[in-house]
This record gives C-alpha cells, structure tokens and sequence, in this order.
C-alpha cells in the first residue's frame, strides 16, 4: 500500500502490541527531526563554571573590575568560581580571605548567593575557594516603572510654574 502511493512504511514504535507502524515519507521524517533538534538546542543554556582568581593584596579599583566581570558571568546564567590565594606570610592570616570572599558576597548579593560554605584548599599553598550561583529571575538592569499618578503630578507642577510665570 505504501509504495503504490510512493511513500515508506516506517516502524514507529516497535515494542507495542501489534507494532506501530505509519505511511510516509521518511527522507521528509527525518530532515523535519533534524530541525525539531536544532531549535530545541537554539534554546538550552549550557552552564559553564567560570573561575575568578584573587589575592589579598589586590587593589580596590583591580577589586571593582573583578566583580563587574562576576556579575556579567552571573547574568549570564554561568556559576563563578572564586579563588582567593593566600601567598607567602599571607597563610598566616587565612581570615582576611574568608573576609574578602564575604566582600564578594555583600557586592553580589542582588544577583548571586553563595553555594554551600566557602573552603580552605591546599596543604603548603592555601586557597579560599567559593561557589557563587546566579539567583533565578534577578534582573539587575531592569527600569521600575513610575506609577501613573507620579507622572501626572509632575506634568501639573510643570504647568503651574509656566503658568506663575506668564502673569
């Protein structure tokens, strides 16, 4: 029946009792699949870590860069892992790390909490390290709106003065 009409049978599903089968055309069956594929892949987003390294001793605009970065990575739905290494007699005060990553978290707390507690890596060469995740329907540029009675307000006031200043 299927080639008298110029199509194919095609075994769709092969485990039911009787088999399923349909008449069409498979060459158009599987380039339709193939585009179903590709637009569902148009809309999925990878999660990347990405990875912020940091000493104690960085400057407070070197500071400022670092966390704009973390921000951009974080609205851009991928998790930062940040890295704050201790060097040198920098073991000796392991709580200044602990507070700059407590820094970090003040600074991106409107978009991003920390995952799980921050933990001290290494046994000659100490590391903080911390998980940052973004926070689900954060939107950090986005405008409020001006309630309607504010606007209208503001235009009245506007032609009062005008008005004062004619007579």
């Amino acid at each position: 029946m299927a080639s008298a009409q110029g199509y194919d049978l095609v075994e769709m599903a092969s485990n039911a009792d009787p088999p399923v089968c349909r008449i069409l055309d498979y060459g158009r069956f599987l380039y339709e699949e193939k585009a179903k594929q590709q637009e569902a892949k148009k809309h999925q987003h990878t999660v990347s870590v990405r990875q912020m390294r940091l000493t104690l001793k960085i400057s407070e605009h070197d500071f400022g860069t670092k966390i704009r970065k973390m921000s951009e990575f974080l609205e851009a739905k991928d998790r930062v892992k940040v890295t704050v290494r201790l060097r040198g007699r920098e073991v000796v005060h392991k709580d200044r790390g602990l507070e700059m990553i407590e820094r970090i978290q003040e600074r991106l707390s409107d978009i991003a909490m920390l995952e799980g507690k921050p933990f001290l890596e290494g046994t000659t060469r100490f590391s903080w390290q911390a998980m940052f995740v973004p926070i689900k329907g954060s939107k950090r540029g986005a405008k409020q709106k001006r309630p309607e009675s504010e606007e209208n307000s503001s235009e009245k006031k506007l032609t009062t003065v005008s008005e004062e200043g004619k007579s």
